[in-house]
């Protein structure tokens, strides 16, 4: 079976397109990409789309400019629309030229698409190209999913992106190029092994090809295979999700736990992709995945990435926007205790220094405390690292102990207020636990009595 047949019957089956849709060629003028509109052109009419051809002009060699006036040739020769995009010199970087000439590649395509209102972008890569990535994926180390290499179809812009040439190797299409004198032309930067692509595809593959004359069969039979076990290990992992995560998304740790560490890594992996958190390093998720199992560590934060914070709280696992965690005026609160005035903790609580109990009446929850004059005045900020209370055998007991026992939260224990006196000792972690001074004999004397309350504003509302 020649080689248009081969396409049209993959094609058939594939069902990448019908023939009314209006697709966008991208087209280089290599052998790949002229191979592919000539194959796209001879399909029959039941089959053929809306062709509109793409150019990109690089300006990055000579015969750049040669190579856009060919394919304007071809395209006014064979009645096809044609869209050029000539790169400015001007926006070339310095470094990392090949990635910024893609990204620049596929922006152009996408508003290519956007323009003539069409839904598909195709592209030329063939077995070569997806035994190349494939190889390059596994040296580099990753997720399972970024070794299937290639897909053969996926979203993209305004509708997807289509790779019909994968089942073809490079050699079937120089072949159909040959017989078909199809014009088209070589890039000389392909053949540069600074790129580490083009090392592969010039020393790598010819070496394991030596090895196994069937390599980019056997490469694209696991393409394939991978393709299905990471099909099903993302049905496993949503089953499993939704058994696990509440209504908020937050996974319940211990549940999460008593899967087998290979199965709790692919949920744990799922669980941030599908929250949109992708290309963590696999060091990094490694040493997350470490702290997770670290029962030592029973709370902790990350920034896995710019928008989004990874808490683990105790029994489970949450992510926050970092619009959503509170805010920086709030918990910088530093303020001279007056006394008779209310003090707003949070959205929730209030708290207020007063001299009698009357002032309270029956609106809060209070505590009577006799201070020595040198302790005044009270202050209210938050809770710092060395921060001790007094206590009454004695000894002192840091605040960031008295939050770790009681179990509080990371989000909650980083807007933990004190009253601290003038002396800096910790009168009452808000909320958590009450300082002792020890009275001298004669502090009805010497001392000053204040009473330190408390109320839930969400208990007065009911």
């Amino acid at each position: 079976m020649n080689l248009n047949n081969k396409f049209k019957r993959y094609l058939q089956q594939g069902r990448f397109f019908d023939k009314d849709k209006r697709v966008v060629v991208a087209v280089s003028t290599g052998v790949d990409s002229m191979v592919l509109l000539s194959l796209l052109q001879r399909l029959p009419e039941t089959l053929r789309p809306q062709i509109i051809v793409a150019h990109v002009n690089h300006q990055l060699r000579k015969q750049s400019k040669e190579e856009e006036q060919f394919i304007r040739h071809y395209c006014s020769e064979h009645h096809l629309q044609l869209v050029v995009h000539q790169w400015p010199v001007a926006e070339h970087p310095t470094t990392g030229i090949e990635e910024a000439a893609r990204k620049m590649r596929y922006h152009f395509f996408a508003r290519v698409m956007e323009q003539e209102q069409a839904s598909i972008l195709i592209t030329a890569h063939h077995k070569n190209d997806l035994a190349e990535t494939m190889l390059m994926k596994l040296t580099r180390g990753g997720q399972l999913p970024q070794l299937i290499g290639i897909e053969e179809q996926r979203a993209f812009a305004n509708g997807k992106l289509v790779r019909p040439l994968l089942i073809f190797s490079k050699q079937q299409l120089r072949e159909y190029a040959i017989s078909n004198q199809l014009k088209w032309y070589e890039d000389e930067t392909n053949q540069e092994l600074t790129v580490s692509r083009n090392r592969f595809r010039h020393r790598v593959i010819p070496l394991l090809e030596a090895e196994n004359p069937n390599l980019l069969d056997s490469l694209s039979s696991y393409h394939e295979q991978l393709e299905l076990a990471v099909e099903l290990e993302d049905q496993f992992a949503k089953e499993q999700l939704e058994k696990i995560a509440d209504e908020d998304g937050h996974l319940n740790l211990r549940q999460l736990l008593q899967f087998p560490l290979a199965k709790e890594r692919l949920i744990l992996v799922k669980w941030l992709e599908w929250s949109k958190v992708t290309n963590l390093k696999q060091g990094f998720i490694e040493q997350l995945f470490a702290d997770i199992n670290n029962r030592h560590l029973p709370q902790f934060s990350r920034q896995i990435a710019p928008d989004l914070v990874l808490f683990k709280n105790y029994s489970e696992l949450f992510l926050k926007n970092v619009n959503q965690l509170p805010q920086k005026a709030q918990t910088s609160i530093n303020s001279v205790v007056k006394l008779g005035r209310w003090y707003s903790i949070g959205n929730d609580y209030q708290i207020a220094v007063a001299t009698t109990k009357s002032f309270f009446g029956k609106t809060a929850d209070y505590q009577e405390m006799w201070l020595a004059p040198e302790q005044l005045p009270l202050r209210i900020r938050r809770w710092q690292d060395q921060d001790r209370l007094p206590l009454k055998n004695g000894g002192h007991q840091r605040v960031s102990r008295v939050l770790i026992d009681q179990k509080v939260p990371l989000l909650e224990r980083n807007q933990q207020l004190v009253i601290a006196d003038a002396k800096n000792n910790i009168v009452w972690a808000i909320g958590r636990k009450w300082g002792w001074f020890t009275r001298p004999d004669d502090y009805l004397d010497q001392w000053q009595r204040l009473v330190i309350g408390i109320r839930d504003l969400k208990r007065r509302k009911e």
